[in-house]
């Protein structure tokens, strides 16, 4: 593992840079809702967007996904965008794509030059991981290899264990999101994030969800997180807050930091 942290400038926007970003997710079902759910996002002061593709009724149209990805670039200028689709046994919706499918539609999507990061699972099957980590390195986007768990938290060991699995599969990025059951699954989860982040060469992404997980999306920065996840308009995950409640607490740590 690399004893370098590696930081991502994307856009003007840096990645494991010290200064965590806030990303909140479109989830609209029309292109004009995605866009105007973009625009009224970036007003309340989102650094990066991610763009949840399994909310959009026209997944299946690869064609309606150019267009509404074209004028969703339009409508947020130079902000990193993210392109995900969640799976169902991440919480994500039901689409009627098979992974095949799914990959062909990140590889198009990626291709057309609009978006900045991919996200897929890092437990897929590994023929599939190394298909994506291949349409991202061809279309010269960025790859983030996630996991999550909505039932609970792993063991600390097997935290950073993640971590380093999505380093070793050419992640760009890695992300873990989990959900506690007990209070020492949350301090788990940051001393997992503590050690990533030291030992790897790839920003991580870190957060405990649910309510008792709250205080890992307003301090995950101190530990090493990269970015977290803030409520634009919808919520798409729970312990999510509000754009303008987690500015006032980074904007707190800062001046208590001295920055």
């Amino acid at each position: 593992m690399s004893s370098q942290r590696k930081v991502l400038d994307i856009r003007g926007r840096r990645f494991g840079g010290g200064t965590p970003l806030i990303c909140s997710s479109l989830v609209g079902r029309s292109a004009e809702r995605i866009a105007n759910e973009a625009r009224s996002t970036l007003a309340k002061g989102a650094d990066v967007l991610e763009w949840r593709v399994d909310f959009f009724d026209g997944i299946g149209d690869t064609e309606a996904v150019l267009a509404t990805a074209r004028g969703l670039r339009a409508a947020i200028g130079d902000t990193p965008l993210i392109f995900t689709r969640r799976g169902t046994r991440e919480a994500g919706q039901p689409i009627a794509l098979g992974e095949d499918a799914v990959l062909r539609l990140y590889d198009a999507v990626a291709a057309a030059g609009v978006i900045d990061l991919l996200e897929y699972e890092m437990d897929s099957a590994p023929a599939r991981v190394r298909q994506a980590r291949n349409i991202a390195s061809a279309h010269g986007v960025q790859l983030i290899l996630s996991y999550h768990d909505f039932d609970a938290t792993p063991g600390l060991d097997e935290l950073v264990e993640r971590f380093e699995q999505a380093e070793l599969q050419m992640a760009d990025v890695a992300k873990i999101a989990v959900m506690p059951r007990v209070r020492d699954d949350v301090l788990n989860l940051l001393i997992a994030t503590a050690r990533a982040d030291a030992r790897l060469g790839i920003p991580v992404i870190s957060m405990s969800m649910g309510a008792q997980g709250v205080v890992t999306r307003m301090m995950g920065d101190a530990f090493g997180s990269a970015m977290t996840f803030a409520v634009g308009e919808t919520r798409s995950a729970p312990g999510q807050l509000p754009i303008a409640d987690l500015r006032a607490v980074f904007d707190v740590l800062q001046r208590a930091k001295g920055g």
